[in-house]
């Protein structure tokens, strides 16, 4: 009976190492995780301040791979703790399939992550410049730009210059570009030390670089439970 739940007593030197090296690197892959789930969600909120200058389902999807992926991997890295402490063969099997799942979905979700920063350089743009145009024409978008400016410390779409475009009389860029509140010089005379010398597209673009990269190195992470999982799976008699 304990054979066929995978049940042994028998491990030798080599398998025992393998064992408590998957111990470890499930506590590893936990806080593995615990970042991909707090990385999905600050994306997804990144993409709801953005949500009426900019939205993309493509970036919106990646987020919630990451935070649907990284709760489940915290869940079954307890299981492969579980295995290796005790030796039990069908809790590892069923731990490499799932782990070999997780890997493949978060490895497509850094690509798509990548993916969306190729993608959205010039449509993205045009569809940013296009809002500033209706800066003072509606409420909702000039609230999101006010948000979006003072949130991610950006100003216009490359830059402050954006808005020298748009905006008429005295006010050169909204109050919400200038590092120092209440700075009408910065206003009605903008330089790029007086304002956020970032454009919001490139802070935007930078969400989707933290999306794959972090879905690709944690993806990288469950390599070693395989490596390791897959070793205990053969080591156990």
């Amino acid at each position: 009976m304990n054979k066929f739940m995978g049940f042994s007593n028998k491990m030798d030197g080599c398998g025992q190492c393998m064992k408590y090296s998957l111990f470890a690197a499930n506590i590893i892959i936990l806080l593995g995780g615990i970042a991909v789930t707090a990385v999905g969600g600050v994306t997804l909120h990144d993409q709801t301040v953005f949500a009426e200058l900019v939205d993309d389902s493509l970036y919106r999807s990646a987020s919630y791979v990451l935070i649907g992926t990284g709760v489940f991997i915290m869940m079954f890295a307890f299981l492969g703790c579980y295995g290796a402490i005790k030796e039990v063969k069908c809790f590892l099997l069923t731990y490499i399939i799932v782990l070999l799942i997780f890997f493949v979905v978060l490895l497509i979700g850094g690509v798509l992550g990548y993916v969306f920063k190729g993608k959205v350089s010039e449509p993205l743009k045009l569809e940013m410049q296009r809002t500033i145009t209706e800066y003072h024409k509606n409420p909702l978008i000039k609230s999101a730009w006010e948000n979006v400016q003072q949130v991610f410390h950006c100003c216009g779409v490359v830059n402050y210059t954006d808005w020298e475009k748009e905006l008429h009389g005295d006010e050169k860029v909204p109050m919400s570009c200038c590092r120092k509140k209440e700075d009408v010089d910065c206003v009605t005379h903008p330089t790029f030390a007086k304002v956020w010398d970032v454009g919001c597209l490139q802070r935007f673009k930078e969400g989707a670089n933290v999306v794959g990269g972090v879905g690709i190195a944690v993806a990288c992470l469950l390599i070693l439970g395989l490596v390791f999982s897959y070793g205990v799976f053969r080591s156990i008699t």
